[in-house]
């Protein structure tokens, strides 16, 4: 009874029944406008037409298209209401505008950082890419560890925070309760104490009913400031789908964490979920790092509408390696799909193999031409998957790509020993990146999201060690495999083509 009770009160439950409330107004308003349904019909037909004609001349994803096209011409009595509820086009312009403003900010705090010429003709112009919509550097003078789990990860995690004099940030998309939160919370807790800043970002979404009011009421009381992205509020809005899916910590502006790695125990394996929880991340240190700190502040200021000031700091050559680290982030308040053409540019420019781990793989044509062309010129491409998905339905729509990579050369593995959430592509043993970006819509197109590009630094070849590994690990997909029934087959089908707004 009082698990049900909880459930009840949750503020999922009861935002969620909020937003299903304004539904079934929008569902009654159809219907009571149904004795009409002649004039009303056409007159939603023709509105969904027009409607139709803006969807077609946006910049948005042609998936994305299909999807609103398919309600505002199928289901136009519904779909056109739906609509102009969830568009949120002009909040968007507002919100893209801040951070715009911001972003000035970031690319005049970071252009005077190191430049770096890279000897490879595709490399230097991905260098240049990430440098110009993600206005971060290249930078030689930092080191990187590579962690092929989350155990690895938050050992090194606990014994760097220790370390922190001035400043501890972090910003995650999933903040529970537990083990791993624990362990930070009273390290953070105790650099607080001591005058370090702490400044904490949580998605809301990520840890509804995980972060509750009382622990984040806890946190301000020991002087940590923290604050939720985008409040997961009762109100009928697209916007609501921006989610913060980074994973970020920086610590003294010189030591900087990322990967797909979250602040929960199942990502430890403390706690079993899906098996095995494989997962992946990677510690910079030195003037690679600074970058993430800006963002991290970026974000910081867009939420708090504090001005944010700081100095670039000066690094020794204590941190000298051979190869060159690049952070980037990605946003979808702008039209440039960041994360997508990092993945894209190294498939398109692989000379031997690229390697892909992801555990989602839900993509639009022109990601899926340009991983099957890359196999048909000769390249060897291999993506690894999930045995056990944590998300059913989006693992039938990865599903769904299976038969058409494999016809083109490409080799499918299923992760057998449990959840595969490392995300990671490696190529040529020279460049590889990894951060908090899947290979779904959800990451290219709606999350705020981050990663790090490597091009022959020595922690490339821990991340091609790591992927070997799990390929041994892993089942391979055969053409055989592939045959479902029919029922599976549309189930696949409609799931697809709606996929763009999961």
């Amino acid at each position: 009874m009082k698990g049900i009770l909880k459930l009840f009160t949750s503020r999922f439950v009861q935002t969620c029944a909020g937003i299903l409330l304004q539904f079934i107004v929008i569902l009654l308003i159809n219907m009571y406008f149904s004795g009409l349904f002649v004039y009303y019909y056409a007159t939603m037909f023709v509105v969904g037409m027009f409607l139709s004609l803006i969807v077609i001349n946006t910049r948005a994803n042609p998936g994305y298209k299909i999807a609103w096209l398919l309600l505002l011409l199928g289901l136009p009595m519904f779909g056109v209401s739906v609509y102009i509820l969830l568009s949120g086009r002009l909040f968007k312009k507002r919100r893209a505008k801040k951070m715009g403003m911001i972003n000035l900010r970031v690319r005049e705090t970071l252009k005077t950082s190191s430049r770096v010429k890279i000897g490879d003709i595709y490399a230097q112009r991905q260098s240049n890419y990430i440098k110009q919509y993600s206005f971060s550097s290249p930078y030689k003078n930092t080191k990187t560890k590579y962690f092929s789990s989350g155990e690895q990860y938050f050992e090194s995690l606990l014994s760097d925070l220790e370390l922190a004099e001035k400043s501890i940030y972090l910003e995650f998309f999933i903040i529970k309760p537990g083990y791993m939160w624990s362990r930070i919370k009273d390290i953070i807790t105790r650099k607080a104490s001591q005058g370090v800043d702490v400044k904490i970002i949580y998605d809301d979404v990520g840890c509804l009913d995980k972060l509750t009011f009382k622990e984040i009421s806890t946190l301000k009381k020991s002087g940590i400031k923290i604050k939720g992205f985008n409040l997961f509020v009762p109100v009928l809005d697209l916007v609501l789908n921006n989610r913060d899916h980074r994973k970020i910590v920086t610590i003294d502006s010189k030591i900087a964490y990322t990967g797909g790695i979250n602040i929960a125990d199942e990502y430890i394996n403390k706690v079993e979920r899906f098996g095995y929880w494989k997962d992946s991340g990677i510690a910079l240190y030195g003037e690679g790092a600074f970058s993430c700190e800006i963002y991290f502040l970026c974000m910081w200021e867009h939420i708090t509408k504090e001005k944010i000031s700081t100095t670039i700091p000066t690094f020794d050559n204590e941190y000298e390696e051979s190869g060159i680290v690049q952070p980037y982030i990605d946003s979808p308040l702008d039209d440039e799909l960041v994360g997508e053409n990092v993945y894209m540019n190294i498939i398109s420019t692989a000379k031997r193999y690229v390697y892909i781990s992801t555990p989602y793989f839900v993509v639009d044509d022109e990601m899926l031409r340009t991983i099957t062309n890359a196999s048909k010129r000769g390249i060897d491409v291999r993506i690894i998957v999930p045995h056990i998905p944590d998300k059913k339905i989006v693992n039938q729509v990865t599903k769904s790509f299976y038969l058409r990579l494999i016809e083109a050369g490409v080799k499918i593995y299923e992760y057998k020993k449990g959840f595969n959430h490392s995300k990671i592509v490696v190529a040529d043993d020279e460049i590889a990146t990894i951060g908090s970006i899947n290979f779904d819509y959800r990451s290219f197109y709606l999350s705020f999201e981050n990663g790090v590009w490597l091009y022959k630094t020595d922690s490339i070849k821990d991340i091609l060690f790591d992927y070997n590994t799990m390929l041994s690990q892993s089942i391979p997909i055969t053409k055989e495999k592939c045959k479902v029934s029919i029922f599976t087959r549309v189930l696949r089908g409609v799931l697809s083509a709606f996929s763009p707004m999961f």
